[in-house]
């Protein structure tokens, strides 16, 4: 191989210094083997500007660099952090600098409060997440974030050099935009040039760099703003490690043991789709839908039935979180992946269209029916096609613009709890014909009874109408005529959306409540209570204070902190909306207060399963969900919804756990 002449190497190496030429390039290089590996195997300290870093990246290459490192390496890391329109938005409009250097210090404490939520996730992603916080924690990453300031509308800190000190005293340095993870590597085609301190013509740019990053490191390079985090957020990573103890090093290297008898639900998942390789699997909210469809995506790639996936959904969140899941994946595969994305600031998907073979597309559902129109049917008929919460799939928008676009898919996979649209023939009619019947059920009576899920208590709290309550149904009913004589009738959808609003928000509910805390104040210890509007809920937020002051609320403009302290256990009560129904896993919850639930179960579902989830630091966890029920009335002729609602979760309640959990 040309890039490996003997004449590009230094000749005269020193025993400790590692055999390296000035270039290296993927497609004739493996970056990772050939230098980045044996480089930090001999190295003392490693001080890198990487530019910028999602949390999966930041993640992965901690990992990495615990696996490749000499074990006395000490790792100095300047990163960008990511920037949302919020953000900036947010750091244009404020003038004074000490507090914008304030808002900065937020975000950067921010990423390791996210990286403290994942230590609580299952499988890999909490793997990687510890193997950080233990780096942090031992003083062998020190960390620091970099913000551009050089001109007015300044966006990413972009610089991407690293400064390597060998055992002996020699330094290299390097310029380029490859990474250090073995992931990095298969993805993306990079190179490098390299710079070694010990040859007298190439000593001065290794100078120039190491000056370089100490600048930007003691915060005197011109134009940028460097920030470390708070000696606060870091003693939470020490305490989470201390926690944790000894756990480091099988997490860098042991796989995660086989699949206990009572997740078989997922090898019985796999199988149903497997035998028609198209159709909906509804699983329950914490049983592993989306691991189960990874584990079909493997057997498929495989067996060479499929080159290519698209996952898609709604939510930024949750794409986020697939990405992430994806990335892990792809770390294990044997095969190469690139990963694309097409949602939000990510625009991927003409680079997608033009060669899909060995690429992984993740794409929210408002951009699917361009995909659709891009795609050929060769190159569908060799991918599989993945819908998380495919109940999304069936509102009026996809059915008028995904109308048959499915059939060229062979494989076609559908994941939900509750796939039914309620009161939705049309939409339901549309997601079988798209993507066939429902092929496997796991719901949520058979994950309690297998302890899959924990078991729960129940407790309604009854409440009655008020005059103003009344008032207000008199209000949509009146609306509802006069709408109709002018000629512009309510749905039947609109009438019932404004009459269960007024139930949701019952002005009785928060006096119930209020006396029924007065009872038992442990209620809101681990508790999240979900509201129908901000309003309805500073209501709530009064009683909550009179017994604890460690709560917080999480609307749709609120910063996401206040959910990652409620996730490290900083507070005890989260009031929300509709933010949370969905895309989060908090274990250590214990209770669900639900002021505001839709008579269609879906929702519902969704919000006790944030409670429902096991705990592994709890193995005999039992939760709590509170609910309002309103009594039947006289010249009632059907159980009105909360009590419908009632009679469901008071079954759901008595479901006993048939197998013992391994303690």
């Amino acid at each position: 191989m040309a890039g490996r002449e003997l004449n590009d190497v230094a000749r005269t190496p020193s025993p400790i210094r590692p055999q390296v030429r000035d270039h290296y390039r993927s497609g004739g290089d493996v970056l990772v083997e050939d230098f980045f590996g044996p480089v930090l195997g001999q190295a003392t300290l490693y001080r890198r500007s990487v530019g910028y870093f999602s949390t999966s990246a930041l993640l992965g290459w901690a990992d990495a660099m615990l696996r490749m490192a000499s074990s006395d390496l000490e790792v100095r890391l300047i990163a960008s952090p990511e920037l949302q329109p919020l953000d900036l938005a947010v750091l244009r409009d404020i003038q004074d600098q000490d507090e914008i250097d304030r808002h900065r210090a937020t975000l950067v404490d921010h990423i390791l409060e996210d990286i403290l939520q994942l230590m609580d996730n299952p499988g890999d992603v909490a793997r990687r997440a510890r193997v950080f916080a233990w780096m942090v924690a031992n003083g062998r990453l020190k960390l620091k974030f970099a913000f551009a300031e050089h001109v007015d509308d300044a966006r990413l800190y972009h610089e991407k050099i690293g400064i390597v000190t060998l055992e002996g005293g020699d330094q290299l340095a390097f310029t380029g935009s490859a990474n250090e993870t073995d992931s990095g590597q298969r993805r993306n085609y990079e190179s490098i040039d390299v710079f070694r301190g010990w040859l007298p013509d190439e000593r001065r740019r290794v100078e120039v760099k190491g000056t370089q990053f100490e600048e930007a490191w003691s915060d005197a390079a011109n134009g940028l703003r460097v920030l470390e985090p708070t000696p606060a957020v870091i003693e939470r990573l020490r305490a989470r490690v201390a926690r944790n103890r000894g756990s480091v090093k099988e997490d860098a290297a042991v796989e995660a043991p086989p699949t206990p008898s009572m997740w078989r639900h997922q090898d019985e998942a796999v199988a149903a789709f497997m035998e028609t390789g198209a159709g909906v699997l509804e699983m329950a909210t914490g049983t592993g839908k989306t691991r189960t469809a990874l584990r079909i995506l493997t057997d498929l790639a495989v067996a060479g039935d499929v080159v290519s996936a698209i996952v898609t959904m709604d939510g930024t969140d949750l794409l986020d979180q697939w990405t992430l899941e994806l990335e892990e994946w792809v770390a294990k595969s044997e095969q190469r992946w690139v990963i694309y994305r097409q949602y939000e600031r990510h625009h991927d998907l003409d680079e997608y269209l033009l060669d899909p073979a060995s690429s992984l597309m993740v794409i929210s559902r408002g951009q699917l029916p361009r995909l659709m129109r891009g795609l050929s049917k060769g190159n569908a008929a060799k991918a599989i096609i993945i819908h998380d919460e495919v109940h999304g799939l069936g509102t009026p928008s996809s059915v008028r613009d995904l109308d048959g676009t499915h059939d060229r898919f062979r494989w076609r996979l559908g994941l939900s709890a509750t796939p039914d649209r309620a009161y939705d023939a049309k939409g339901n009619h549309f997601l079988e014909s798209e993507i066939g019947p429902v092929l496997y059920r796991f719901p949520l009576e058979a994950a309690i009874a297998r302890g899959v899920l924990s078991e729960f208590d129940y407790e309604p709290l009854h409440y009655n109408l008020t005059d103003g309550d009344r008032q207000r149904l008199r209000q949509v009913y009146t609306k509802q005529a006069s709408r109709a004589r002018e000629g512009r009738p309510m749905s039947q959808e609109e009438i019932w959306t404004e009459i269960a609003r007024v139930y949701k928000t019952a002005e009785r509910k928060p006096d119930v409540f209020a006396d029924r805390l007065a009872e038992d104040p442990t209620i809101v210890d681990r508790c999240i209570v979900f509201v129908e509007t901000r309003e309805y809920g500073q209501r709530i937020l009064e009683i909550v204070d009179r017994y604890t002051h460690r709560y917080r609320t999480y609307y749709a403009d609120d910063d996401r902190a206040h959910l990652v302290a409620f996730a490290n256990g900083e507070i005890d009560c989260l009031i929300t909306c509709h933010r949370i129904s969905q895309g989060i896993d908090i274990r250590s919850l214990k209770t669900v207060v639900l002021f505001a639930s839709a008579r269609a179960r879906l929702e519902t579902i969704q919000r006790i399963g944030r409670c429902l989830r096991a705990d592994p630091g709890n193995a005999h966890k039992r939760a709590r969900v509170i609910d309002f029920v309103r009594p039947s009335q006289p010249g009632d002729k059907e159980l009105n919804a909360d009590q419908d609602r009632c009679q469901w979760l008071t079954g759901l309640s008595e479901i006993t756990r048939e197998e013992e959990i391994a303690t």
